[in-house]
């Protein structure tokens, strides 16, 4: 993987000509590489005026002072970390009824709703903007109270895909929005981008895509809302099945997402799942638990979700891609040789990014201790899959081989009226030794995958009683038992039918190993369950 990186820092870095992106869209999706590298500092900025605001409100004197900072750290938080947000947005709340000022009031009101609907909570949503008056509040607040209540509807209908509910929520949020246009300057950035909003819900397509693109082309929108607009072009392209220009408008919403340190954002995870239905693996994988670690600096229980359904699709699919890379890899060979001198300056120049993003990795690790806990469980899951379905097929083939001469043998005896020699070659075969057999290559396979197993297992005993096989080579029944459990087989039944023993017997040797363990009998099963597996 570094040397890949490597390989496309070199074809950005050294301009020589014929070597360059195969496509306008790779060169996007390098583009978009290279933001994400320096996402930290656009963070940082973020953070400044964050910290710059805080220090505002920290020595403000008069309440109008303090509610103008904390309105300002709501809009600051509001999409980049929502327990931040609502809590800003109450303590706006408190300030302007504590000034008693209408305007205030109904601007902090309307936070509260921005984040309600951030959280998919729509029906506090519903209660809280119903308190609202804007009988006696600034233009402004009122734009701000459409606006809310068209999302609102638009949002339910988006989350509502039943008929006729979803239309009627359209409806009305369509309404709010024709409302709201009537308070705005015509053809202004607002103006349009509610325009847009419409056309797009009312699945008037060609429209919204006008009013998209005039706004793209106007100098005074901020780049947050550019990155709303180029979402929006990218979903409606999507649905009118135009996947280039769905992936082309997605990523600019996703560089416009890092440009403007916003972690409330779909963008990212839905350019994974095309790039995942392109073959695109490595690159879906990346940018899926990118948006995971987003939503979980946001806390967005949606956005988790919404990840949570992809991501172990796209991990199971990664390992498809590294014949790819080793092609890739191949290919240029005769590149590095060519350009060593170059390589080893751009080794020292990539040393030195990796020497600054060394202190961001250290505040990443710590918020994606929860996805490597899920890729462990996946991958001791596949290490197992792998093994057993192999040792399943190895087994399977010896056995149908094994039958297929005992059946020659049989026919050629019967054939012959050999039947004396039939029955003495039944009385030598025995399935005892297929048995112990099938158990001597259950163990191998197992003490592969769990190769400290057997040690760990007798550190659950008194020194006195681990007399449970200290030659690491094989398992004793009661070993073979609670082996099955680490796989994941519980059941009394099927472990008695594998090891071909009554289940009250299966039930007693549980019994007896666990009243001999230092361990209490119901932590017993859970700390065989602790027992790590060997990364394959």
């Amino acid at each position: 993987m570094k040397l890949k990186l490597l390989f496309l820092f070199l074809l950005l870095t050294i301009g020589l000509k014929g070597f360059s992106a195969s496509s306008p869209l790779d060169t996007l999706l390098i583009q978009l590489d290279q933001y994400l590298e320096k996402s930290t500092e656009y963070v940082d900025k973020k953070e400044a005026r964050i910290a710059e605001w805080r220090r505002v409100l920290g020595k403000s004197v008069s309440d109008e002072k303090r509610y103008e900072a904390s309105i300002h750290l709501f809009e600051e938080y509001k999409s980049y970390k929502y327990d931040s947000a609502y809590s800003y947005a109450h303590h706006s709340l408190q300030l302007a009824e504590r000034l008693q000022n209408p305007g205030y009031i109904a601007e902090s009101n309307g936070a509260i709703v921005f984040c309600l609907l951030s959280s998919g909570l729509f029906k506090e949503a519903f209660d809280v903007i119903g308190k609202i008056d804007i009988s006696h509040v600034p233009l402004a607040n009122k734009i701000s109270y459409y606006s809310l209540y068209s999302r609102l509807y638009y949002d339910i209908a988006d989350y509502n895909h039943e008929a006729p509910f979803q239309d009627e929520y359209i409806r009305k949020g369509s309404l709010y929005t024709d409302s709201l246009l009537t308070l705005l300057p015509e053809r202004g950035v607002k103006w349009w981008y509610f325009t847009s909003q419409k056309q797009m819900k009312e699945r008037q397509y060609d429209a919204c895509i006008y009013s998209f693109k005039t706004m793209l082309q106007r100098k005074d929108v901020d780049p947050h809302t550019e990155a709303i607009i180029a979402s929006s072009l990218g979903w409606v392209y999507g649905e009118q099945g135009d996947k280039e220009q769905a992936l082309t408008y997605l990523i600019h919403a996703a560089i416009g997402d890092i440009r403007s340190a916003t972690k409330e954002t779909t963008a990212l995870r839905v350019l994974a799942g095309l790039l995942y239905e392109r073959g695109d693996i490595n690159r879906a994988n990346r940018y899926v638990k990118s948006a995971l670690e987003d939503a979980n600096f946001y806390n967005a229980r949606q956005r988790k979700i919404e990840i949570g359904s992809i991501l172990p699709i796209i991990e199971q699919d990664r390992f498809d891609i590294v014949k790819k890379q080793r092609n890739v890899l191949i290919g240029g060979i005769t590149l590095f040789s060519i350009l060593f001198i170059l390589l080893f300056t751009a080794t020292l120049i990539i040393y030195k990014q990796m020497k600054k993003l060394r202190t961001a990795r250290q505040t990443i690790v710590e918020r994606n201790q929860q996805l490597q806990q899920i890729n462990e469980q996946l991958s001791e899951a596949n290490n197992i899959k792998d093994e057993y379905i192999g040792y399943s097929f190895y087994l399977n083939s010896e056995y149908i081989g094994k039958m297929e001469n005992l059946y020659k043998m049989i026919n050629r005896k019967i054939t012959a009226k050999q039947f004396d020699d039939l029955r003495t070659s039944f009385k030598e075969s025995t399935l005892n030794n297929e048995r112990d057999n099938m158990y001597a290559s259950f163990d191998e396979t197992f003490l592969k995958l769990f190769p400290g197993f057997i040690t760990a297992y007798n550190k659950l005993f008194p020194s006195g009683e681990n007399s449970h096989n200290e030659n690491g080579q094989s398992l004793t029944p009661e070993m073979r038992i609670f082996a099955l459990i680490r796989l994941g087989i519980c059941e009394s039944e099927r472990i008695a039918k594998f090891l071909n023993y009554s289940v009250h017997t299966i039930n007693t040797y549980k019994t007896r190993v666990k009243n001999k363990s230092i361990v209490s009998n119901e932590q017993f099963e859970a700390k065989i369950m602790e027992i790590a597996a060997v990364t394959l």
